[in-house]
């Protein structure tokens, strides 16, 4: 787990740094149709909090016990709601999953 944990953190620094949220790169199409419950700021300048992370996590277990129905849509769903800065987190649990396979 000390592997999937640098994995996790080191892609979703890569992808924060690269789309942060205060760039006009990550575009968040379905946040304006849902009540906001993530930890973006409401003017969109800073990101505060580990939904990366949790992300990974979720994606790993998800993927590791072949829930892939349950795990597809909702990779969909995070990328739509939080944009492409999140990719680090479904690509840290995807890859840490399929590592096992």
């Amino acid at each position: 787990m000390t592997k999937f944990f640098g994995l996790s953190l080191l892609s979703s620094f890569i992808f924060l740094s690269a789309v942060n949220p205060a760039s006009a790169l990550n575009v968040r199409p379905l946040s304006p149709y849902f009540p906001k419950f993530d930890s973006y700021a409401a003017d969109g300048s800073y990101y505060m909090g580990a939904d990366q992370m949790a992300q990974a996590l979720c994606y790993f277990t998800l993927f590791y016990h072949r829930y892939w129905m349950i795990a597809l849509p909702c990779m969909a769903f995070d990328f739509l709601y939080y944009g492409p800065s999140t990719l680090g987190g479904l690509f840290a649990g995807a890859a840490g999953a399929l590592m096992f396979f």
